[in-house]
């Protein structure tokens, strides 16, 4: 039977769907108010890996004191459900937008990226690490202010590459994850500083970074090909841009921005710079080498400037073992 209430909670409409949860537009029927109500489905409610990023996301979210992210107003388990009680808000994600409008101003995406920071900034400052910063993470209300949601995978600085997949599952998007998230190298804010220069270059351009036929090309795309750059791809971008996104997206995190609010920054310096904001544009380098070296074959796209790599010969695991899953078949994640 459709559930129409859980405990004291009246659902209205379903607002939307993720591989973490159902989120419904509800009525609080005790404060008589309308909030965001999301619940673990009941097919993962008995898993117990899932049952703990829920949980994690419940207390991460709760703690986390930032404007850019919504406010959480309760949670725990009604009738078995696992839920969190969130402000109601209106607004649509940053890969809607996109769809719908194409690429942004980049006035427009300089400022939606720095509010995007302050919350990564908040998350870091917390001892957090998102790692799955991407365009449907990020709400933006029709006044344009930010919300960063789905903090379901974030984990503390310094976890290793044991946190990439679980039960089979990839946790988070290759198409804007840090080279450093296929080694075995602890994580830190850094990886969510590459991501964010991923979403910034896409808000420029409605273009992903990187371009691939699968997995494997993906994976390669991040760990060797040169970061595209945005002002070949729209002419409205600023050339000085290109060395924002070069260094966000730098293979050696020690040469990315150190932190997401230094990249917003360059970034709102490049809008009015002559001359590129970083003076020291990174080579080039891999991160610690988890993939065989290449051979020639079918080639990876860096965007529309004409730019290729070589695909991999192999990967060091079978990717057709990881259960990825794609609901608009762009994206290649669980969430």
């Amino acid at each position: 039977m459709h559930l129409r209430t859980i405990g004291p909670y009246e659902l209205e409409s379903l607002i939307g769907r993720g591989g973490m949860g159902d989120v419904h537009r509800a009525r609080d029927t005790r404060r008589e108010r309308l909030v965001a109500l999301k619940l673990l489905p009941e097919v993962l409610s008995g898993d117990a890996e899932y049952l703990s990023r829920f949980r994690r996301e419940q207390h991460v979210a709760a703690r986390l004191r930032e404007p850019h992210v919504i406010p959480i107003h309760d949670f725990g388990e009604i009738d078995g459900r696992l839920f969190i009680d969130m402000r109601l808000v209106d607004g649509t994600d940053v890969g809607a937008l996109l769809a719908e409008g194409g690429a942004m101003p980049p006035a427009r995406a300089v400022h939606l990226v720095g509010q995007v920071a302050e919350a990564l900034a908040a998350a870091h400052a917390d001892g957090l690490v998102h790692r799955d910063v991407k365009p449907s993470n990020v709400l933006v209300t029709p006044r344009d202010f930010v919300y960063v949601v789905d903090f379901g995978i974030a984990r503390s600085v310094g976890m290793t590459r044991t946190s990439l997949t679980i039960t089979g599952a990839t946790v988070g998007t290759l198409d804007y994850m840090a080279p450093e998230r296929f080694t075995s190298m602890p994580i830190d804010g850094r990886a969510d500083v590459y991501s964010l220069a991923c979403l910034l270059h896409e808000c420029l351009t409605a273009s992903r970074p990187f371009r691939g036929d699968d997995l494997a090309s993906l994976m390669h795309a991040h760990l060797y090909s040169a970061p595209p750059r945005p002002s070949t791809l729209a002419p409205a971008v600023p050339p000085a841009m290109d060395a924002v996104i070069s260094r966000g997206m730098a293979k050696d995190r020690e040469d990315r921005f150190s932190s997401a609010l230094d990249l917003a920054e360059a970034a709102r310096q490049a809008l009015t710079a002559t001359d590129p904001v970083s003076r020291r544009p990174p080579a080039v380098r891999a991160a610690t080498q988890v993939l065989p070296p290449a051979e020639p074959g079918p080639a990876v796209s860096g965007g529309d400037d004409g730019t290729t790599a070589p695909r991999p010969a192999a990967l060091p695991m079978p990717v057709s073992s990881w259960g990825l899953r794609s609901a608009d078949g762009a994206h290649r994640s669980v969430d």
